[in-house]
């Protein structure tokens, strides 16, 4: 493995980006977390890049002076995706976030309480199938592991993740519409 990432990145980087949502489950409820993601991808096997996640399910606790609190998760991860098998239409890929953000509560008046650092770690495997040129439908499973977590936030943020979607083949796209420009 780590000699075909180097030979990957004596390759030339072409640009990625990506924009996904995760699911997990915080206090036993499902919990997506959505990402936009930017960086390079070198011989269309190796990506490093950088994303930004936060939480968009809602999950209310109220307060003391009875105010209704959110709970809030926002982090930046950098991120490596290494795909170890790519045959035909098919790629398979190990996707890892190290994540660095915070928890904690946001009440209506935007006062925030509790809040925390956060490292989170978050490996999976993922499926992607190429349908057309630029569009493929992939699923993957992985594991959120916050390895410094909030302890002012009784929530267990520790969760199996998996994801189905559609994907757009980002840098394809920018690769062509590049050469059509010149």
């Amino acid at each position: 493995m780590f000699d075909s990432i180097r030979v990957s990145l004596t390759h030339k980087p072409k640009f990625y980006a990506d924009f996904n949502t995760r699911n997990s489950f915080i206090a036993n409820s499902r919990a997506q977390v959505r990402g936009i993601l930017g960086g390079v991808t070198f011989n269309n096997n190796f990506t490093l890049a950088l994303s930004y996640n936060w939480l968009i399910t809602e999950f209310n606790t109220i307060s003391p002076e009875n105010d209704t609190s959110a709970l809030k998760m926002r982090y930046v991860a950098p991120f490596v995706s290494y795909s170890f098998l790519e045959k035909k239409n098919l790629q398979l890929s190990v996707p890892v976030y190290f994540g660095f953000g915070q928890t904690l509560y946001e009440n209506t008046k935007k006062e925030k309480t509790n809040a925390h650092f956060i490292f989170t770690y978050e490996p999976s495997m993922k499926a992607t199938y190429r349908v057309f040129k630029y569009v493929g439908i992939s699923a993957g499973i992985g594991y959120r592991v916050l390895l410094i977590g909030n302890r002012f936030i009784d929530e267990n943020f520790n969760s199996p993740t998996y994801t189905v979607g559609v994907k757009l083949f980002m840098g394809d796209i920018y690769s062509d519409v590049k050469k059509r420009m010149k």
